[in-house]
């Protein structure tokens, strides 16, 4: 394995382990529909059981997720085994991703939902694994946007 493939499987690793240790202790000790003020106003652990795709978007859609989730996951594979060395921010983009498609494809597989339990005022209940998809893909739309203004990658 090269060393961008093993940095985004450390990378995608960790998020998930940390996702789904946060989920088992939200599960084991609150009851869902509870919520700990952390910041109050603005920050909150709230426990919601979401079937839906981040933000719960499109309930109920479980079937397509997996697909979608697995798909995402492939095309990382792929990616890297044709591209074995990679800029760092490229690595951390496609580790951030995998960890989270892979933390949320274990909660629907296994559980049919995910559990989020981050609360941002005015906002939907989310999770680590929707926040390291969300910010994967900011890293990426960046990381294209600068290599085609500047005709080549400075990572």
């Amino acid at each position: 394995m090269s060393k961008s493939g093993l940095g985004i499987v450390v990378i995608g690793i960790a998020i998930l382990v940390s996702d789904l240790f946060i989920q088992s202790r939200v599960s084991a000790t609150m009851v869902p529909g509870q919520s700990i003020p952390l910041l109050p106003p603005v920050l909150s652990l709230t426990y919601v059981l979401n079937n839906g795709a981040a933000f719960s978007l499109l309930r109920g859609g479980t079937p397509l997720f997996i697909l979608v989730a697995f798909a995402l996951l492939i095309g990382i594979g792929i990616y890297t085994w044709r591209h074995p060395h990679m800029p760092s921010l490229m690595v951390i983009a496609l580790g951030l991703l995998a960890g989270g498609s892979a933390g949320n494809l274990w909660d629907r597989i296994i559980w049919g939902r995910v559990i989020d339990y981050i609360h941002v005022i005015d906002w939907p209940v989310f999770n680590l694994a929707d926040s390291a998809i969300v910010v994967g893909m900011g890293l990426l739309v960046y990381y294209y946007w600068r290599l085609d203004k500047n005709g080549e990658s400075s990572s």
